[in-house]
C-alpha cells in the first residue's frame, strides 16, 4: 500500500492540490518545486510514490523518473504532462512510469490512479512471494525447502548414478514414488524403461505371473505368452512399490530373481537374464516385519543397499506452504482458473494441522478449494479439513506429546467418531484403508 509520496511540480497551485488530495487518501507527502531537490529526497528517504511534472527547473521529470527507478525499481511514478506533450509521456512510460496524468485533473482522477497503483503493488508482492516459494520446486512434485529435503535432493545425484538397489521408506502419501521416479530420471538408465509394480494391488495367485510372466497354457486363462514386469524392465529400473505386501512364501523366488537377475516364466523352463536397477518402497517398519517373520531378512538386505527415509509432512513443516503453493499453481492450470494465494490465517491453519494423509491429503484439500471456492485469496475458513474439530479441540491435549502419539490419538478418535467404520475413517483422514489397517495393527501389536 502507498503510505508516503513525493510531489514534484514548479506550480504552487498544483503542489497544494496534490498534497491535499493525497492527505485525503491517508498518504503522507513531501513536496518540492525543484527536480534536483527531489532527487536528493529520493536518496535520503523511502517513498512509495512519486508524482512529478515533466518540465522542472535544473532536473526534468524524466531525470527524476530515472533516478527514482534506479534507487527503487518497484516505486510507483506518475508523470504529469500538459496538452501537446504526449510524446514525453510515452517516453516516460517506456522508462518505467506507472502512468501519466494530463492537466487539469480532479481529486476523483487522483483517487482512481492511487487505487490502481495499490492494486498493482499488491499483485507484485503476491507474485514475489509466489516466485520465492516456487524456487524450492525441484523436478515437478519435489519440494525441497526443509533442510532434510534439500539434503535428500543433494544426495539423489550420487544415488542415481549408482546401480545399487534403493529402499525408500515412509508413510503413505509422503512421495516415495515421486522420489523413485526422480532417481530414475537422473540415472544413466533415464532413457530406458521405468516399470512399476504395485505389490499391494496384485492378488497372491497372480504375483508370480505379474513379476516373471507366463507361458501359454501354464494355468487356466493363460491363453498366450505374457512378459512379466522383470522382463519389461530389462536395462531400466523396476519399482517394487509397497514391497512388504508380497506374501512370505513368494519372497524366496523374488530374492533369487533380484540376486541373480535371472528367472523363469511361470510354466517355462528357460532362464531369462536381465539387467535391472531395483527401487523398493514400503510404509511399514521393516525391522518389525522381519521380527514377525512377515518379511525375509536376506531379501531386505539385498534391497536395502541405499536406504532413504522420507519423514511425514508434519515433521517437515517448512515444506507445507511451498507444497500448497505448488498445488495452487497445478490445479489452477488443470481447472483453467486464476492462481489463488494463501492469506496469513490460511497458512497458519495449514501449518497447525497434523496431516495424517501427508502430501496426498494436502493436494486433495487444495484441489477441493479450486472446485468449491471462487475467491482468489484463500482465507482460513476456505480450507475444509475433513476433521477440523478433532485437532483444534484437542490441541492442549496434544501439547507435550510425541508426534507418533498425536497421530495415534487422531486416528483412534476419528475411528471412534466414525463408529469404527474403517472405510469412513480412512476417507476422513485422507489415507488409504491399507495404511489405516497397518496403523491399527501396529497399535495392537504394541499393546
Amino acid at each position: 500500500m502507498i503510505k508516503k509520496a513525493l510531489i514534484v511540480d514548479d506550480e504552487e497551485l498544483i503542489l497544494n492540490f496534490l498534497e491535499e488530495s493525497l492527505k485525503r487518501l491517508d498518504i503522507k507527502t513531501t513536496k518540492t518545486k525543484n527536480g534536483q531537490v527531489a532527487i536528493e529526497n529520493l536518496k535520503n528517504e523511502h517513498f512509495d510514490l512519486v508524482i512529478t511534472d515533466m518540465k522542472m527547473p535544473i532536473k526534468s521529470g524524466i531525470d527524476v523518473l530515472k533516478e527514482a527507478k534506479k534507487i527503487n525499481p518497484n516505486i510507483i511514478v506518475i508523470v504529469i504532462t500538459a496538452y501537446g506533450k504526449i510524446e514525453n509521456a510515452i517516453e516516460s512510460l517506456n522508462l518505467g512510469a506507472f502512468t501519466y496524468l494530463l492537466k487539469p485533473f480532479t481529486f476523483e482522477v487522483i483517487q482512481t490512479l492511487i487505487n490502481k497503483a495499490n492494486e498493482h503493488l499488491k499483485l507484485k508482492v503476491q507474485n514475489s512471494i509466489f516466485k520465492e516459494e516456487r524456487s524450492y520446486h525441484i523436478n515437478q512434485d519435489i519440494i525441497a525447502k526443509s533442510i532434510f529435503m534439500q539434503d535428500l535432493i543433494n544426495n539423489i545425484e550420487k544415488i542415481a548414478k549408482s546401480n545399487a538397489s534403493v529402499f525408500i521408506s515412509g508413510e503413505s502419501g509422503t512421495g516415495k514414488e515421486v522420489i523413485a521416479k526422480l532417481i530414475h530420471q537422473r540415472s544413466l538408465r533415464k532413457d530406458l524403461p521405468f516399470i512399476k509394480v504395485n505389490c499391494a494391488a496384485i492378488s497372491e495367485t497372480l504375483v508370480e505371473s505379474e513379476f516373471f510372466g507366463h507361458e501359454k497354457g501354464s494355468f487356466t486363462g493363460a491363453f498366450e505368452q505374457k512378459k512379466g514386469r522383470f522382463e519389461l524392465a530389462n536395462y531400466g529400473t523396476l519399482l517394487l512399490d509397497e514391497i512388504t505386501e508380497i506374501p512370505i512364501n513368494l519372497q524366496a523366488k523374488l530374492l533369487r530373481a533380484v540376486q541373480e537377475q535371472e528367472f523363469e516364466r511361470v510354466g517355462g523352463s528357460k532362464s531369462i537374464k536381465v539387467d535391472i536397477r531395483f527401487i523398493s518402497t514400503s510404509n511399514r517398519d521393516l525391522k518389525k516385519e522381519i521380527e514377525k517373520n512377515k518379511f525375509r531378512e536376506d531379501l531386505f538386505y539385498r534391497l536395502n543397499v541405499l536406504p532413504i527415509n522420507i519423514p511425514p509432512l508434519r515433521e517437515r513443516k517448512d515444506d507445507i506452504i511451498s507444497l500448497a503453493t505448488y498445488f495452487l499453481e497445478k490445479f489452477s492450470k488443470e481447472n483453467h482458473k486464476p492462481i489463488k494465494t494463501l492469506s496469513t490465517s490460511a497458512k497458519e491453519k495449514l501449518l497447525n494441522y497434523p496431516w495424517p494423509g501427508n502430501v496426498r491429503e494436502l493436494a486433495n484439500i487444495i484441489e477441493r478449494i479450486y472446485v468449491l471456492d471462487k475467491s482468489t485469496i484463500i482465507e482460513k475458513q476456505d480450507i475444509l479439513l475433513d476433521n477440523p474439530k478433532i485437532f483444534e479441540k484437542n490441541q492442549s491435549e496434544f501439547s507435550g506429546k510425541k508426534l507418533s502419539e498425536v497421530e495415534k490419538m487422531l486416528i483412534l478418535k476419528t475411528l471412534l467418531l466414525q463408529n469404527n467404520n474403517r472405510t469412513k475413517t480412512a476417507k476422513a483422514l485422507g489415507i488409504s484403508i491399507r495404511t489405516l489397517r497397518n496403523k491399527l495393527n501396529q497399535y495392537k501389536s504394541n499393546q
